[in-house]
């Protein structure tokens, strides 16, 4: 069981689908330990969203500064280790490419307790990017549900669901969407949870 203190070359891990809390679990886990003596903290995360320098939930206020680093160059989250970081948290784990996991390890090694969040499978329902690899390292793992938000059926979520205009997006949609489409996600169960093979099967 994880305790509100660090633990040197700890790799702890919460992963679930969209809304299930992550991030929020993530913040809470370090959210006390900002007013212990010797606990210095750095937060970050990904490129891939930049719209402001904040790592927080949707769930509430609780919010910390981050930096960014390339999602396709993991090695830069090196750049900013100082020698005195006791813990390395680290959002939105799964858009960074290949080489996370040896990054994260080099933490480690470093006595670091590093903290990461991230979706365990992406809108397909299979596993995204490199986070099969870190769920295999990681020292603690928590896996989340959320709601389904299907019409009126409110059972416990696994996948994330990807609605394009509306409606699902078809497994042939990139992973990561670019362009003028409106894109929205929902948790779903798996009855609820549709991938349409292409366009024209989108329901």
């Amino acid at each position: 069981m994880i305790i509100n203190t660090f633990y040197p070359g700890m790799f702890e891990l919460y992963c679930g689908p969209m809304k299930s809390g992550k991030t929020r679990e993530m913040l809470n886990r370090v959210d006390k330990l900002r007013y212990m003596d010797n606990c210095k903290f750095l937060f970050l995360k990904p490129d891939t969203d930049t719209r402001d320098n904040l790592i927080k939930s949707r769930f509430g206020e609780l919010s910390f500064d981050c930096l960014f680093v390339p999602n396709d160059r993991p090695e830069e989250v090196l750049r900013y280790i100082e020698q005195d970081h006791k813990m390395v948290l680290i959002d939105e784990l799964q858009f960074f490419s290949k080489g996370i996991e040896k990054i994260i390890e080099k933490l480690q090694r470093k006595n670091i307790n590093v903290i990461g969040s991230g979706l365990d499978l992406d809108f397909r329902g299979e596993p995204f990017g490199r986070m099969p690899q870190l769920l295999s390292i990681a020292n603690y793992v928590k896996k989340l549900n959320a709601i389904c938000e299907y019409s009126r059926c409110n059972n416990i979520a696994t996948r994330t669901q990807r609605l394009i205009d509306g409606k699902p997006a078809p497994y042939d949609s990139p992973i990561i969407l670019v362009g003028d489409q409106k894109e929205g996600y929902e948790p779903r169960c798996l009855e609820h949870h549709f991938v349409p093979l292409t366009c024209q099967d989108q329901r």
